[in-house]
């Protein structure tokens, strides 16, 4: 019985398992992040396609406004991933929309462009939700690699 138990507890861990880090300097980590399409590290960004990720968060105070910020780190080289439109958190929000109250349970769509010029790396993905004073509100990091796409 003891085994039964233990077993359906594990395997939804063990197929839904978390794929991020936390981020420095002690910025609050999401309650979930679910990159669909990967449930182990790295996952693979496929050149031409779009990656799309569920981030399920808390505020810990109001907030007026977010932006989300991606920082890439691949060969050393550290530099700001463009988001364009996507980076305007409150217009993806699911079932919510700003401003937010303190303590409220948000879940967030963000859409990555993985364009078809991007070399093949490995790279990490470090995703920051900032409010209107640039605060974070959650962050964490992905490690990835982008590969192309299947013939």
């Amino acid at each position: 019985m003891f085994r039964a138990v233990l077993l359906v507890a594990l395997v939804p861990a063990l197929v839904f398992g978390n794929v991020t880090r936390v981020c420095t300097g002690n910025r609050p980590h999401p309650i979930s992040v679910d990159v669909l399409g990967c449930t182990s590290p790295p996952c693979d960004l496929v050149r031409g396609q779009d990656v799309i990720a569920y981030i399920d968060f808390t505020t810990d105070r109001s907030v007026t406004s977010m932006t989300t910020v991606a920082t890439a780190t691949a060969l050393g080289v550290v530099t700001g991933y463009p988001l364009g439109s996507n980076a305007i958190t409150c217009n993806f929000l699911q079932g919510s929309s700003c401003p937010l109250s303190a303590n409220e349970d948000v879940t967030y769509r963000l859409t990555m462009p993985i364009l078809s010029i991007y070399p093949l790396v490995s790279l990490s993905i470090e995703i920051d939700v900032i409010d209107q004073n640039n605060q974070s509100v959650t962050c964490f990091v992905v490690d990835a690699q982008v590969v192309a796409p299947s013939k």
